[in-house]
C-alpha cells in the first residue's frame, strides 16, 4: 500500500503539467468556443481518446508517459565472480527477472524482455542475494529514454547507473 501513494503523486503531477501544456497548445490551435469543456478533462478517459484518429495520435505522440527502458549492462568490476540479480518492472508488472552470474571484469547486457513503449518502470538489482538497489525514470529527471549500467564496484558495492545515449536510446546508428 505504500507503493500506491509515491507512485501516483508523480504521475499526477506529471498528468496536471502536461493536461496544462496541453491545454494551453490546443487553445492557441481550436476556435472552439466552449465545444470541449468539461466533457474532456483528461482524467481517465485515455479508451475514448484513442478513438479519435488525427488529435489523439498527435497527443499521445508527444504526451505519452513514461520512459522507453534501454539496454540494461550488467558489470562486475569486483575481483571475485559475483551473481546479481535484475527485476525490470512496468506499472507494477514484473516483466523480467534475470540471474546473472559474472567473472570477475566480465559484462553481460540483458534481452529486452521489457516492453518497447514508453512506461512507469522500476529496476531492481539484488548482489549475492543480499544488497539491493532500486531506481525509477525519476533519478534521471525522467528522460525519453534510458540505459541502465548495474555495476559491481571493485569494493563489492552495486550502483546503478543511467545513460540516454546509445543502444536503443541512440541518435541514427548506435552500436550496441
Amino acid at each position: 500500500m505504500s507503493d500506491l501513494p509515491s507512485s501516483d503523486l508523480p504521475r499526477r503531477r506529471l498528468l496536471a503539467v502536461s493536461g496544462t501544456a496541453l491545454a494551453g497548445g490546443l487553445a492557441g490551435c481550436s476556435s472552439d468556443d466552449g465545444n470541449g469543456n468539461g466533457d474532456d478533462g483528461g482524467n481517465g478517459d485515455d479508451a475514448e481518446n484513442e478513438d479519435e484518429p488525427e488529435e489523439t495520435e498527435t497527443e499521445s505522440t508527444t504526451d505519452l508517459e513514461g520512459t522507453i527502458l534501454g539496454d540494461i549492462t550488467v558489470d562486475n568490476s569486483n575481483e571475485s565472480a559475483r551473481t546479481v540479480d535484475v527485476l525490470v518492472e512496468f506499472d507494477r508488472e514484473i516483466e523480467s527477472w534475470e540471474t546473472v552470474d559474472l567473472a570477475t571484469n566480465e559484462e553481460a547486457t540483458l534481452e529486452r524482455e521489457w516492453p518497447t513503449d514508453p512506461g512507469n518502470f522500476r529496476v531492481t538489482a539484488r548482489l549475492d542475494s543480499e544488497s539491493l538497489v532500486q531506481v525509477t525514470p525519476a533519478k534521471w529527471n525522467e528522460p525519453d529514454c534510458l540505459n541502465l549500467l548495474v555495476r559491481i564496484n571493485g569494493d563489492g558495492t552495486l550502483t546503478i547507473h543511467g545513460n540516454t545515449d546509445g543502444g536503443p536510446c541512440g541518435t541514427g546508428d548506435a552500436d550496441a
